[in-house]
C-alpha cells in the first residue's frame, strides 16, 4: 500500500486531473472529506495543506505527495525525492518593495530591513546573500498589504504580477519558477519498486 499526500485548495483540481489521465481517481464524500476513496486498492490517500505535505514526507508519514516546488525549497529537507514537474499552478518567487523603494538594494537603510513572507528560511538565505540585517514578518497570506507601512520588503510568490502592480509594487529581484511536482520519501522510494512505477505511470498520462 502506498500512502499518497493530496494536496487542499488550489492545487487539487489538477492533481486529480492528472491522477485521472493515469487511471487513478478518487471519489470524495463531503467538502470535508480527507480520506478520498481510491480506484487503485494499491493507493491510499489522504488530503493535508500543500505547505504539510514536505515535512510529512520527511518523517515518512507519507511515501509520496503532490505540492509545489516553492514550499519544499523553503521547508529544506534532504530526505525528500523530486520525482515529476506537473508543470501546473506555476508561480514565481519574487522580492518586491514599494515604487518608492526601488533602490533599496544600492542604499539600503542602517538598521535591519523588515521581510514580510511566508517563506522565512528563503527569505533569511536571500537577505544573507545581499549582507541585509533583516527581521522577518511571517504574513500567513495577503503579503501585499504589509507594503510600505508595516514592512520595507517582501517575497512572495506572483503568478502573472497583476496585485503587486495594483499596489504599485516593483520587483527586485527573481528567485525561482515554481509549479506543483510529485515528490518522495527517499526510503520509500528505494525499498518500494511500486513508487517509482506510480511516478512513471503519472509521467506518461
Amino acid at each position: 500500500m502506498m500512502r499518497l499526500g493530496l494536496p487542499k485548495g488550489r492545487l487539487l483540481e489538477g492533481v486529480l486531473g492528472r491522477l485521472e489521465r493515469a487511471g487513478v481517481s478518487f471519489q470524495f464524500d463531503s467538502d470535508r472529506h480527507y480520506k478520498p476513496a481510491s480506484s487503485d486498492p494499491a493507493i491510499s490517500a489522504k488530503l493535508f495543506k500543500a505547505r504539510a505535505i514536505p515535512q510529512l514526507l520527511a518523517l515518512g508519514n507519507i511515501d509520496l505527495g503532490f505540492t509545489g516546488l516553492d514550499l519544499v525549497a523553503e521547508a529544506g529537507y534532504e530526505q525528500i525525492t523530486d520525482l515529476l514537474d506537473l508543470e501546473l499552478n506555476r508561480v514565481e518567487l519574487v522580492v518586491a518593495v514599494a515604487r518608492a523603494e526601488r533602490d533599496l538594494l544600492k542604499s539600503p537603510p542602517r538598521r535591519p530591513v523588515v521581510i514580510a513572507t511566508e517563506y522565512e528560511q528563503l527569505a533569511a538565505r536571500w537577505a544573507m546573500e545581499h549582507q541585509l540585517a533583516h527581521i522577518a514578518i511571517q504574513t500567513h497570506g495577503s503579503t501585499e498589504a504589509y507594503l510600505p507601512e508595516d514592512a520595507d520588503i517582501i517575497f512572495d510568490c506572483t503568478e502573472t504580477g497583476a496585485t503587486l502592480a495594483a499596489n504599485d509594487l516593483v520587483i527586485i529581484d527573481r528567485l525561482m519558477v515554481s509549479t506543483t511536482h510529485l515528490f518522495a520519501n527517499k526510503l520509500a522510494l528505494e525499498s518500494n519498486p511500486a513508487v517509482a512505477r506510480f511516478a512513471a505511470r503519472l509521467e506518461r498520462s
